[in-house]
């Protein structure tokens, strides 16, 4: 048979080609497999790490741990095979949980440094500078902290939100934390706000709703030391009303139990016959108290003599001699008046997160025992303003669960939880130089009081504050080749973090999943573009301050159908006001202009609900107003302050209204009228 070549050629390519093609579309297939995401792949492994376990007070090395939509999956040996789509070598890393920071104010990074010599009641001085920060200027601030924090380790926060004394601070502030990466508590400050107390039930509530993916929202109802009975109790109802857990500075110095009697002694004294005989009857019995001593020096020495005695009834072999014991029997124990009492009578203190609580009596730490009270220490603070030592070993004795907070950087300088961590365990050491009692709280009760303890307090402890599978994935990943931690021996690994380890050796951070921080830098953020900003905002603040106040200028037309509006802004003496309102609708719109008198809060004399004022009657303060006005359709008003003037002027178009201010806040309320005919 003669072969026809031509023909053996074309099948031979023929075949050839198939089997390329077939080839071909068999790897298309293969690729296309690989390359669709399997189910079971995680987001991010973090390989052969050493986990520092806070729950079980182990440190475990050569551990994967897994993360897949913002939560922890599996930790396991790293010889187990896991599938990531990123992975980090963490070999040369400790893994501990996100530090969880139970109390700061992130917009004080404006003042760092301000009043560095100063004691609490001077150095709250420190809140003018709030007052003066435009909102973009508020959201660097607060940018810049929650970045600080970051770096530092710490991903979840309870941010004491105390800028309130205008309409926008509040969400500016979460909105700055929650794009920075943190997440966790922001508190109410209620005194601060000035808006009518069924207005702030609503706010609440939409805050709630708005921010529920990243913050719980708590409420602050203002220290006794500090605001009027009314205007605590007008925070204490609206939480109760609310359901909301309750936080607030509570005994930070000795001169607050000073400011206590004489708020409370002033007010009993003034409305007394106004009260019930309940209410009448408490203040009576905390005002029968003693007060602290002229110097505190004093209460000082009759705590130290009093926990010297408690500490030695509890050793198998007492040390003190009977003249000893007589000499501190001397300074024998007073019952001062506290704030505890009364906040024990409002029904307060079930789960209550006081912060601060420096100087408690054995009276105090019984309530809180029995409450389930935790305590937000800030040693760095306090020290930093002369405040005092707080009594951790009477704390842990009776139970109460410590947890660690920087308090804002203008108390300390910085937001770092190592050097928080570090004072608060020399704090506890120094205070009764006892080391047989200081072996009592180790390096692990620190490292926790940092983490689970703060999880814990906040009621976050299900989502946060320990490396456990099913939570949120908040890591932090420091190096052990830097010198910060090292040696690194396997027995002194927590107290080298405790001790030597600084923000400068955490070289990621994960929140919720999301790598925010990555070889010691941010991810989102420059951190010489933040540094520069925050230097030119405080240098514009302090300008302003003392030379040029702030500027509040704005015009507004309004419609029926907008329903309720308000803008409020604090105000001082140098600073100018120009508001236009307009009518743009058919329908009548009532104004109501107040004017607070107050400073450092609303007041209660026209906000409070109608329950508090019966309750707690307070009269209207010096330099307060309120008056309501119509604005009729196509018409507007406008309401003037001049700079380095105190007389605010309602220009209608048929009157002209002057009166007289004072340093507070001034609130434009605009509610729907009635339909015109």
């Amino acid at each position: 048979m003669k072969l026809n070549i031509r023909k053996v050629l074309r099948i031979s390519n023929a075949i050839l080609l198939f089997g390329i093609t077939v080839l071909f579309c068999a790897g298309v297939a293969d690729a296309q497999t690989n390359s669709k995401p399997d189910s079971d792949q995680l987001d991010l492994a973090i390989r052969d790490t050493t986990v520092v376990d806070v729950l079980k007070k182990e440190v475990v090395p050569h551990q994967t741990i897994g993360i897949k939509a913002g939560r922890i999956v599996v930790i396991t040996n790293s010889s187990e095979a896991v599938h990531a789509r990123n992975e980090i070598n963490a070999s040369d890393y400790l893994a501990l949980p996100g530090f969880v920071n139970t109390h700061t104010h992130l917009w004080q990074h404006i003042c760092k440094a301000c009043y560095p010599k100063e004691k609490l009641q001077q150095w709250i001085r420190v809140y003018q500078r709030i007052h003066y920060l435009e909102p973009d200027e508020l959201y660097k601030v607060v940018l810049a902290a929650s970045s600080e924090a970051l770096l530092s380790g710490i991903t979840t926060v309870s941010d004491y939100a105390s800028l309130s004394f205008n309409d926008y601070g509040f969400e500016t502030n979460a909105n700055a934390a929650r794009d920075a990466g943190l997440d966790g508590v922001l508190v109410w400050s209620n005194p601060s706000v000035f808006l009518p107390d069924r207005i702030k039930l609503d706010e609440i509530k939409r805050l709630r709703e708005l921010y529920k993916d990243h913050f719980d929202i708590w409420m602050g109802f203002g220290g006794l030391s500090f605001y009027s009975l009314a205007q605590v109790y007008s925070g204490i109802l609206i939480g109760q009303k609310l359901d909301m857990h309750m936080t607030e500075h509570t005994m930070e110095n000795i001169e607050e139990q000073r400011q206590l009697y004489r708020n409370l002694s002033g007010y009993h004294e003034t409305y007394k016959d106004k009260l019930g005989s309940r209410d009448r009857a408490m203040l009576a019995t905390v005002l029968a108290m003693n007060r602290p001593a002229s110097v505190d020096a004093i209460d000082q020495l009759r705590r130290v003599a009093e926990q010297a005695l408690a500490v030695d009834e509890t050793q198998s072999t007492p040390k003190l001699t009977e003249n000893e014991k007589m000499f501190l029997q001397q300074f024998k124990h007073q019952r001062i008046i506290s704030p505890f009492p009364v906040l024990d009578y409002f029904k307060v203190l079930p789960n209550y997160l006081a912060i601060h609580s420096v100087w408690p009596q054995q009276e105090d730490i019984e309530l809180m025992r029995r409450n389930n009270v935790s305590i937000s220490l800030n040693p760095e603070s306090n020290m930093y303003l002369a405040s005092g030592l707080a009594p951790i070993y009477s704390y842990l004795n009776s139970g109460i669960l410590l947890t660690l907070g920087t308090d804002g950087a203008a108390s300390n300088d910085s937001i770092n939880s190592f050097s928080a961590m570090r004072e608060m365990w020399n704090v506890y050491k120094i205070d009764l130089m006892n080391t047989d009692v200081s072996r009592n709280f180790d390096e692990w009760n620190v490292l926790q009081a940092a983490t689970i303890n703060g999880a814990r307090a906040l009621m976050l402890d299900n989502r946060t504050g320990s490396l456990t599978v099913g939570k949120e994935a908040d890591i932090v990943l420091v190096s052990k080749n830097e010198l910060g931690v090292s040696p690194a021996r396997p027995g002194t690994i927590v107290p080298l973090l405790i001790y030597s380890a600084n923000p400068r050796n955490v070289k990621y951070v994960i929140s919720d999943g999301q790598v925010v921080v990555q070889n010691g830098s941010l991810v989102k953020y420059r951190e010489e573009e933040l540094a520069s900003a925050l230097s030119k905002i405080a240098i514009d603040v302090d300008r302003r301050v003392t030379t040029t106040g702030k500027i509040w200028r704005d015009e507004h037309q309004l419609h029926a159908t907008d329903g309720q509006w308000y803008k409020f802004r604090s105000i001082r003496k140098l600073d100018t006001v120009d508001l236009k309102i307009g009518n743009s609708g058919s329908s009548i719109l009532k104004v109501t202009v107040m004017i607070s008198g107050v400073t450092f809060g609303g007041g209660s004399c026209y906000v409070a609900d109608e329950e508090v004022r019966k309750r707690f009657p307070e009269d209207c303060p010096k330099g307060s107003f309120k008056k309501e006005i119509v604005i009729k359709p196509h018409e507007s008003i406008q309401i003037v302050k001049p700079p380095n003037d105190w007389e605010i002027r309602i220009i209608t178009p048929s009157t002209l209204l002057r009166t007289a201010s004072d340093n507070g806040q001034l609130l434009v309320l605009v509610e729907n009228g009635i339909t015109l005919r």
